[in-house]
């Protein structure tokens, strides 16, 4: 047996555990965290404790023997998603321990045991803007959608993020591809299904030059009970979340009320008064949300996302002066250190020092370990 066939078949056996851990009933991954915590062991280790152990864990009866003996939908389920990774080496199956999850969703209360991911996987780990809004957006809101794409692409170094639906969300993502903006589309249903069925090639497109995600197996169908568990990604995703026309009664607010709760930044584009699809960003302005009217103003709240400037050798020579003297990368050493303490020593949010973190690693500068960042160099 090759090395290669003896991790692809350790590969295979993780996922059919995460499959299996997802499919016991009731539980969640707060359940399945807090069984973790108690007996300082791995999701993966749960499997192995005792019935006994789990009961003491507050597991139901019903729970354990879901574990020990999965029901048909669990077979059917491990059927679907293997078949559906078979299907192209852009199909991948990313879990929470992976150093490949995004780290912004780690932070989360309850975030999403695994995610299926179609497309280029790297561009999860790019800071991202969500972009959301009414499904029937004015002549006026079209035209703002593709003003502030074209200025992101020109000023932010950005992924655009959405839910894929009629409206906004598929304007945000036609122009991030016209644009040449990554960009990521977030499901509310199985990763095999286009949703609405008239996005299928903007479904397509997006995994040629971006990605789709969703926590939901291949299969699964659309529907209302998911969606919100969608926004809390679509949110939980990004740095901030920006939303051109909506009504205060709609889920793109509901994505904002997640969005708050995570402490990101929320930005609303002002519209008529008299437009009802508008009432929903000028509740936000009043609730203290940032008036966008271009990019700028992203960057304004946002500053670590601007586009460095080109620069003479000289000037190259005087940011690499500041960089040897950036207190983030002053508290990183040659031992690892965790992100907490990181942004403990510099008072910098947790989001931001991920973010910056992310742009030193992927310059050779630091490194990501099990147990924290290292300096590689600088």
């Amino acid at each position: 047996m090759t090395k290669d066939s003896v991790f692809r078949n350790i590969s295979c056996t993780n996922i059919n555990q995460y499959l299996l851990l997802d499919s016991i009933p009731k539980m969640g991954i707060s359940g399945l965290m807090q069984t973790a915590s108690l007996y300082q062991c791995d999701l993966l280790q749960i499997p192995l404790l005792s019935n006994q152990d789990l009961a003491n864990a507050a597991w139901k009866s019903e729970q354990i023997s879901a574990l020990r003996s999965p029901q048909a939908s669990y077979f059917k389920t491990k059927r679907l998603v293997h078949d559906w990774l078979d299907l192209s080496d852009q199909h991948h199956f990313v879990t929470l321990d992976d150093a490949r999850f995004p780290p912004l969703l780690t932070e989360l209360s309850r975030p999403p045991l695994f995610l299926f991911v179609a497309g280029q996987l790297d561009i999860l780990l790019q800071p991202q803007l969500a972009m959301i809004g009414t499904r029937n957006p004015s002549q006026y809101a079209k035209e703002v959608v593709d003003d502030l794409v074209r200025g992101i692409s020109q000023e932010l170094d950005v992924a655009i993020t959405s839910g894929m639906a009629l409206g906004i969300d598929g304007l945000s993502h036609r122009a991030s591809l016209h644009y040449e903006v990554p960009t990521i589309a977030v499901l509310g249903c199985g990763i095999d299904r286009a949703y609405p069925a008239r996005h299928r090639q903007l479904y397509c497109d997006i995994q040629q030059h971006g990605a789709v995600v969703s926590e939901f197996a291949p299969g699964t169908a659309p529907h209302a009970s998911l969606f919100p568990r969608r926004n809390r990604i679509i949110s939980g995703l990004s740095l901030g979340v920006l939303v051109v026309e909506a009504k205060i009664k709609s889920g793109t607010l509901v994505t904002t009320r997640y969005a708050l709760e995570q402490n990101k930044e929320v930005f609303a584009v002002p519209s008529a008064i008299y437009n009802p699809n508008a009432q929903g960003c000028h509740f936000l302005i009043k609730s203290g949300a940032k008036l966008i009217e271009n990019a700028a103003d992203i960057i304004d709240e946002l500053p670590f996302l601007a586009k460095p400037v080109k620069t003479s050798d000289k000037d190259q020579n005087i940011r690499n002066q500041d960089l040897a003297s950036d207190p983030l990368l002053d508290s990183v050493t040659y031992s690892a250190q965790s992100v907490d303490l990181i942004a403990k020593r510099t008072g910098m949010a947790v989001s931001e020092v991920l973010i910056k973190l992310l742009q030193y690693e992927l310059r050779g500068i630091v490194a990501s370990t099990p147990e924290g960042y290292v300096k590689l160099r600088g």
